[in-house]
């Protein structure tokens, strides 16, 4: 009869003994029962809210009542609505331009940053100094 004698194992696990309790625990558990009745009366306070909701908007729709009394009889209009359709186009055309100047210059090396830099600067010059004739 052969025996087999049992390895020790590679790894005995090691207990950890338990943390030691901070001195300031009692002044935490305090801290999490102070956010706990900030939380309960900031929901005392939203359920209060909502039995006063319609008082606001009543006096609102009260307001509104008196002044539609005497509504507009003619709608102004703008004359610069050239403007709007000027924005448009802008809004489209700027950073094409821009995308298109930037890989021109981006060829010139380092003196192409400059330029770019120097040409920005220049314009918004030039835009002040027209802006303060």
């Amino acid at each position: 009869s052969s025996s087999i004698e049992a390895s020790p194992p590679l790894h005995t696990p090691r207990r950890h003994p338990r943390p030691p309790t901070p001195p300031n625990a009692p002044a935490m558990a305090l801290d999490g029962l102070l956010v706990r009745a900030v939380l309960l009366l900031s929901c005392a306070a939203a359920a209060w809210a909502q039995a006063v909701r319609g008082a606001a908007e009543k006096a609102v729709r009260g307001a509104a009542v008196a002044a539609a009394e005497y509504p507009m009889h003619k709608v102004p209009t703008n004359p610069h609505s050239d403007l709007a359709i000027a924005s448009i186009v802008a809004a489209v055309a700027v950073p094409i331009v821009a995308l298109g100047v930037m890989f021109w210059l981006k060829e010139k090396a380092w003196y192409g940053a400059c330029y770019l830099i120097g040409g920005l600067i220049f314009a918004a010059w030039l835009y002040c100094a027209y802006i303060a004739l």
